[in-house]
């Protein structure tokens, strides 16, 4: 999975390369339509009819992912064909993440606090040597080897679906679309304030990483040469955060309303003026609460979430990501760079407000329900 991770970064730099051979941003807006919708109309289908707590399901989405990028590999060249393949490797992301990260919980015997770090760790560790490498691949042999090690990611992942470890969870007959989200709104998952901080989280996270370049460039003393520095700061400081940080922190609900405070500082100070390179010291910061919220995210849903609900919560989870991105690309698309400051200080300004709420809530209930399982 975290090998997947790094090729989902390779081709997000093969989509680039093809806009500016195109000569047009359309390609990359239709791209983030081909990622986003399928999954927005087609997660409240599969959650319910259970097919995401099918391992034959699983198999199928696994399969169908390493044919379109095969077929994407093939046809780099013709960006009609590149987006029929995206759409088809988008729907069967409707299958394929809910019941892997469920997967996860069930092969963790219950060791839920390491299985967050890990898989934090690897996540952020795999997509930031995927934007690394990704210049070098495409550069040197195009957007078709992108593509082919892509697909070659799926391959490895269909390698471990047909291994007789893999436990076929089965399928529960029919249930409510939104059933995900009563397993995340539950109180020991969530609830309604946590849940509420989680959504506030991923929008401004998603119009950062939209809008941020726009922002930096309306600072004082910007410098054109030192943005991927600092945006860099915010990959570099969650990747750390995710690997060294303590039990104590991932296992206190209070920490996930004090990350959106971090992000909600990281955004807002430079969204009213501060001078640009002072922006990176925001930034760092801004990734260390994206880095811990990630780790109490994924804890959270492994710990708070019965077995039989892992994947119809974290179909939720993907589908409320996923409608973020596709808003924040809307915004960004309809509103003129030069606005992007108000609109992060606003994003800043929703992060502090859903913060401050729960984190309230969560001082003045028991310390049990701080803990986190």
């Amino acid at each position: 999975m975290a090998a997947s991770e790094f090729g989902d970064r390779l081709v997000q730099v093969a989509y680039a390369l093809i806009a500016l051979k195109e000569g047009s941003t359309t390609f990359l807006a239709a791209v983030l339509a081909a990622q986003t919708i399928p999954i927005l109309v087609l997660t409240p289908i599969v959650s319910s009819r259970d097919w995401i707590r099918s391992r034959t399901a699983w198999r199928a989405g696994l399969v169908g992912q390493v044919v379109a990028f095969a077929v994407a590999a093939t046809q780099a060249g013709s960006p009609a064909v590149v987006l029929v393949c995206v759409l088809a490797a988008a729907s069967c992301e409707a299958l394929t993440m809910p019941f892997s990260r469920s997967l996860l919980h069930a092969l963790s015997d219950g060791r839920q606090a390491e299985l967050a770090k890990l898989w934090g760790v690897a996540k952020a560790g795999a997509g930031a040597a995927g934007m690394v490498l990704a210049g070098v691949v495409v550069s040197l042999s195009g957007a078709g080897l992108a593509f082919v090690l892509n697909a070659l990611t799926f391959l490895a992942v269909m390698a471990v679906a047909w291994s007789p470890q893999i436990p076929e969870a089965g399928t529960g007959g029919h249930r409510k679309p939104t059933a995900g989200v009563r397993y995340l709104l539950a109180p020991g998952a969530f609830g309604a304030a946590g849940l509420l901080c989680l959504v506030v989280m991923l929008l401004a996270t998603s119009l950062e990483g939209v809008s941020g370049p726009f922002m930096l460039a309306e600072t004082p003393g910007y410098d054109a040469n030192g943005l991927g520095v600092v945006m860099a700061c915010w990959a570099i400081a969650s990747m750390v955060t995710a690997a060294i940080t303590p039990k104590c922190v991932t296992g206190n609900r209070a920490f996930l309303p004090l990350s959106n405070v971090l992000v909600a500082v990281a955004l807002g100070l430079p969204s009213i003026g501060l001078p640009f390179w002072l922006a990176a010291v925001t930034f760092a910061l801004g990734g260390i609460g994206n880095g811990i919220f990630n780790l109490l995210l994924s804890r959270i849903i492994w710990s708070g979430v019965p077995a039989e609900g892992q994947a119809h919560a974290w179909a939720a989870f993907n589908w409320v990501l996923n409608a973020s991105l596709f808003l924040s690309f809307a915004v960004g698309f309809l509103l003129r760079p030069g606005h992007a400051p108000a609109l992060l200080a606003g994003a800043a300004g929703a992060c502090l407000l859903a913060g401050g709420l729960y984190l309230t809530l969560l001082l003045r209930a028991p310390k049990s329900v701080r803990a986190i399982a």
